[in-house]
């Protein structure tokens, strides 16, 4: 096949030819999407959204209440999530009638009070405003009205709920503080009679400060001494782990922690980690002794290795550090027992009573500040818009916006299809491709017969009472039907290359045939001899389809005698020539013969006598010194031959002419099919002069000279 650029007119011929299935498929997706969008739409949903503002409290109150408190409820976040939880969502369903607000405590535990509940936080959502401290509260329901109230019922429920929460932690605070201040003055007044009464009994004795300090650091010398010994029996154990427990991941008795969180012993813990994680998986597959498990194994085993040798260097520094600290804590201890015990227990016994004034102090401030807190409402909600009642569902699907992008995608779809289809399409799709695929010339290109518009044409010219068989064979005469149409310029455009085709070789005998049945070229060849003969050439015409001749049907004469009788039998071949006389007789009447000049130079034969094998006829020598005969008398032999691949009469008979024509019906038969028939008459030595193309829609292009086709 040619191989040429495609340009914006290549690609807009192969959507005009296309237009049919590009127009079918959008149509269908068209009307499967208004099916779907039918059948498919789900049940009506509303949406109904209530605007809230939150503006944090900055009073000097409120931070002291923020410290008091251990909560992040200014955060947005968090109030975003307070919105959809059990007290406010609680409220809403009072509200809304969904439970009963006089419930029994036991009733408020079941399992349908707790569920209606929870079901109606599924129906509310909250989310921030952009970068702003607006919340928009948003219900969803299958009723408008039921959105719109849960909206607005859920707005008041968090500012009422907001408001309770914040008063009753100021409620709780003052109350908390008032316990603490009465356990606290309790506390210093007995640590005050302790140490009263101690200094009654005991005098005032003095502690040096030198004692005080060896006190203080005999005390931080414990602490440290324990955590050393802590962390020297938490290394031991994670050394036996190590050595004797495989399974790391899952097991809690064999895990290994640290809390130094940058240390290579941490480091290494996540390695080993990953490494075992590694080779289960790879077990899962494979058995112990498989290769890769192997190798992941001795990775496991290194780490291993490592971690034991960093234990052992921390556990070794530890009980250097633990020595160190013994024989600190025995010194100081030594020193410690020196002092006096009453001194020792003076100086206690004044600690406590500084430690209760102090927090006894603190604790009085802030009870006054919670006192002008409580005096106070503390609002942060503010309702700024409530919902309205939502017109349209919010999952109600837009039948003309589908209905677009429907046929866009069915159109995408049919173009896709188009050039789908065109891609495998094995017929020819130009003039180039079929004179590059053939190696022959195009001689002629007979357009798309419109075969109703030249029957009723022929009725038209013939006697009311003419017999229907002989209109249609009328029909088929296009020359002498409408001489000035395009199919008979077509005819004599191809008598005219047939001419050119022959100068340098003289061409009196050819034969027409074509690779499949129904093409058209008996057609071709008896409209063809027709203007030869108007010409002025003396044409014979020659049925040699003696399988299915059709030749005597359109020209209205009788079939027998003719060829078969002409081979078989000993009388000369010029009897069986039908004449002008004959032609004036059947379907071309003597009125069209007297008034179309040069059809007396139009002599035919038919096929002749039905023969049991017409094989046989066409392979014996007669035919050759018959052909030659007939070209003597005449200036040219037009013969009519069967298909090409169904039988081969046509390439017997191809190598007795002087020239062969194919007739060739685009988008008939693939190209393999007319190669093949090609081949076929090469092979038997015939001389291709070309190829008719026949049922050709012309298009119009820019290029001038380039001639393109369609085939329906």
């Amino acid at each position: 096949m040619a191989q040429y650029e495609l340009n914006v007119i290549d690609y807009w011929l192969i959507l005009k030819k296309r237009k049919y299935l590009i127009l079918l498929s959008t149509i269908l997706v068209v009307v499967f999407t208004v099916i779907f969008s039918e059948f498919l739409r789900p049940d009506p949903l509303y949406e109904a959204s209530a605007r809230v503002k939150f503006e944090r409290s900055t009073t000097i109150a409120q931070q002291l209440l923020e410290s008091l408190s251990y909560s992040s409820m200014n955060d947005l976040g968090t109030q975003i999530e307070f919105i959809r939880s059990f007290p406010v969502m609680e409220r809403v369903a009072v509200d809304l009638g969904r439970v009963d607000e006089n419930a029994a405590p036991d009733d408020k535990k079941s399992a349908t009070y707790l569920n209606s509940i929870y079901n109606l936080g599924q129906e509310i959502t909250a989310q921030r405003e952009g970068d702003t401290n607006i919340i928009r509260i948003s219900a969803t329901s299958d009723e408008p009205e039921l959105a719109e109230r849960m909206a607005n019922s859920a707005a008041s429920a968090y500012r009422v709920e907001n408001i309770a929460a914040r008063n009753r932690l100021v409620t709780e605070s003052k109350r908390f503080v008032e316990e603490q201040l009465a356990s606290l003055e309790q506390q210093l007044n007995d640590s005050e009679d302790a140490l009263r009464t101690f200094k009654e009994n005991e005098g005032r004795v003095f502690l040096a400060d030198e004692a005080r300090a060896a006190l203080d650091t005999f005390t931080k010398l414990e602490e440290q001494y324990n955590d050393v010994l802590r962390k020297r029996t938490e290394g031991e154990r994670q050394i036996e782990v190590l050595k004797h427990s495989d399974a790391v991941i899952g097991n809690q008795t064999g895990r290994i922690f640290t809390e130094e969180q940058n240390a290579l012993l941490t480091i290494l813990n996540q390695r080993l980690l990953d490494l075992i994680q590694e080779r289960d998986t790879l077990l899962i597959n494979y058995t112990p002794d498989h290769p890769q498990v192997v190798e992941q194994q001795k990775k496991v085993d290194n780490v291993k290795s490592e971690m034991i040798q960093e234990l052992k260097s921390k556990v070794t520094t530890l009980m250097d550090r633990e020595e160190a600290l013994q024989e600190q804590r025995r010194h100081y201890r030594q020193r410690y027992l020196g002092y006096p015990r009453a001194a020792i227990q003076m100086s206690r016994l004044e600690r406590e009573v500084k430690v209760n004034t102090d927090l006894l102090a603190t604790l009085k401030a802030k009870h006054q500040e919670l006192l002008i807190k409580g005096a106070e409402r503390i609002e942060e909600v503010s309702i700024i818009a409530p919902a309205i009642t939502p017109s349209t569902p919010i999952n109600g699907s837009n039948i003309t916006m589908n209905l677009m992008i429907g046929g866009l995608m069915g159109c995408f779809l049919g173009i896709v299809l188009a050039f789908g289809r065109e891609s495998f399409d094995t017929s020819i799709g130009t003039i180039e491709g079929v004179e590059e695929f053939l190696n022959v010339p195009v001689l002629g290109i007979i357009p798309q017969l419109d075969h109703k518009v030249l029957k009723e044409m022929a009725l038209e010219t013939l006697p009311p009472d003419t017999p229907p068989s002989a209109a249609e064979s009328l029909s088929k005469l296009i020359c002498l039907l409408d001489p000035k149409s395009v199919l008979s310029e077509s005819l004599r455009s191809l008598r005219t290359n047939i001419q050119f085709a022959s100068l340098d070789r003289r061409v009196k005998s050819i034969i027409f045939t074509s690779a499949a049945l129904g093409e058209g070229k008996s057609t071709c060849v008896i409209n063809l001899a027709i203007t030869m003969a108007q010409e002025g050439i003396k044409v014979l015409l020659v049925d040699a389809d003696l399988r299915k001749p059709i030749v005597h049907q359109r020209l209205g004469i009788e079939r027998e005698p003719g060829l078969v009788d002409a081979l078989l039998g000993t009388t000369s071949w010029r009897s069986y020539v039908r004449s002008a006389t004959d032609l004036m007789l059947g379907t071309v009447g003597v009125d069209r013969f007297l008034s179309t000049p040069g059809l007396d130079n139009l002599h035919v034969i038919t096929s002749g006598s039905e023969s049991g094998n017409p094989n046989e006829f066409l392979n014996i020598t007669k035919i050759k010194a018959l052909i030659a005969e007939m070209q003597e008398d005449y200036d040219i032999v037009l013969i009519d031959t069967p298909p090409i691949l169904p039988v081969t009469d046509a390439v017997a008979f191809s190598s007795r002419v002087d020239g062969t024509i194919l007739v060739y019906q685009v988008g008939r038969i693939g190209r393999n099919a007319l190669k093949r028939a090609k081949f076929l008459l090469d092979h038997a030595q015939a001389n291709v002069l070309g190829v008719v193309l026949t049922n050709v829609k012309s298009e119009v292009t820019p290029e001038y000279g380039l001639y393109r086709y369609e085939y329906r």
